[in-house]
């Protein structure tokens, strides 16, 4: 599920509903009592935002499962496309696939949180969480690191007064003063390390996507702690990354 900060001033009948589509995306469609249950909202509650969905053509009803509706297609594919970063990635992301043989993703950051925007599958390609659309905390994400690095310094302290530094595993970075050093180690080595700290078994490395006007987004590779590791994963695999984040902003310089 998305990250979430608390906020005072949120609509509780809009975070709701919001809840709702993102349960029914997670469940890959559900009936009423499911979803009343994993949200912990009453039945009747779940059925009311149910059915506003419904004639808003959000969401669609077979027999007794809803499913998220196609009309958040149109929405989905122009916010994709409002990303500059994300036609300038594609060939910088299928050719790193292709050459690794791992999952590829790039990464933009808005609300202070890391999103997918293009991902590109290679031939040995870990199985994760993370799909097109995704969210995630910034301080455990390589790409989330990548960005961070390059922000203003205002911009980061607001990021983590908002989301904190969540732990996921016993690798992640917690302190704010341990996570301003590994930014600045980053920044040194031209590119940056998730060792496992938002899920065990997966490493990633992240590079990123510079600009006249600051830091556009990220290049990440992600897998296997085991095969991520040695001589590949510290000389090889990120020459190659650096060489497809300068590919796309080489693109986004003439877009």
């Amino acid at each position: 599920m998305t990250p979430q900060a608390n906020d005072r001033h949120t609509l509780a009948s809009v975070t709701k509903s919001l809840d709702v589509v993102e349960a029914l995306w997670a469940l890959d469609g559900a009936g009423v009592t499911e979803l009343a249950n994993r949200l912990e909202m009453s039945k009747s509650t779940v059925h009311n935002h149910l059915t506003t969905l419904e004639r808003k053509g959000y969401v669609v009803a077979e027999a007794g499962t809803y499913r998220l509706g196609l009309r958040f297609l149109h929405f989905g594919e122009y916010v994709r496309r409002a990303q500059p970063l994300y036609e300038a990635s594609e060939s910088a992301v299928e050719e790193l696939a292709a050459e690794t043989g791992e999952k590829v993703f790039c990464m933009v950051e808005q609300n202070g949180l890391a999103t997918a925007i293009r991902t590109g599958e290679g031939e040995r390609s870990v199985e994760t969480d993370i799909r097109v659309g995704t969210q995630s905390y910034m301080h455990c994400s390589a790409a989330g690191k990548a960005i961070l690095a390059y922000l203003p310094d205002e911009r980061v302290k607001a990021i983590l007064d908002r989301w904190g530094l969540k732990r996921f595993t016993e690798g992640t970075i917690t302190d704010r003063n341990e996570l301003y050093e590994d930014l600045r180690a980053g920044r040194e080595q031209g590119f940056f390390l998730n060792r496992e700290e938002y899920q065990r078994g997966v490493t990633a490395i992240g590079a990123p996507v510079l600009g006249e006007e600051g830091v556009h987004g990220a290049i990440v590779v992600i897998g296997p702690a085991m095969r991520l590791r040695g001589d590949w994963s510290e000389r090889e695999l990120p020459n190659r990354l650096l060489a497809a984040a300068n590919m796309a902003e080489i693109s986004m310089s003439f877009s």
